[in-house]
């Protein structure tokens, strides 16, 4: 199973769900054929539209878990390092879906 695939299933286990916005396809390990992963992006505020795409912090989760797998391949400080910062990243997020949540702006346009 490629790292690409690996990061998706841990994507996956983790939220209990699957998220059709999130696509690999060469997901096969054959050598020379490069897989590619494709994110579907919410169009607009969730509570205008519906779910209709992910949400940039789902791909960083995404790239949280295929840091991790390349990591436990061939481990090396730098990516440990990049690990870190996108798990920064992700906190400094969920603080601010938080900070809206509690200002009752969450999922519209509003400042």
């Amino acid at each position: 199973m490629r790292h690409v695939e690996k990061a998706l299933v841990n994507l996956i286990e983790k939220s209990n769900s699957f998220s059709p916005y999130i696509n690999i396809k060469n997901e096969e390990d054959i050598k020379g054929v490069a897989p590619t992963v494709s994110f579907t992006i919410q169009s607009d505020p969730v509570g205008e539209v519906g779910v209709n795409g992910c949400q940039a912090s789902d791909m960083l989760e995404y790239l949280i878990y295929l840091f991790r797998s390349l990591n436990s391949a061939v481990p090396n400080r730098e990516t440990s390092i990049t690990i870190t910062k996108l798990e920064e990243a992700l906190l400094w997020q969920d603080k601010r879906t938080a900070d809206r949540r509690d200002r009752d702006v969450e999922g519209t346009m509003k400042e």
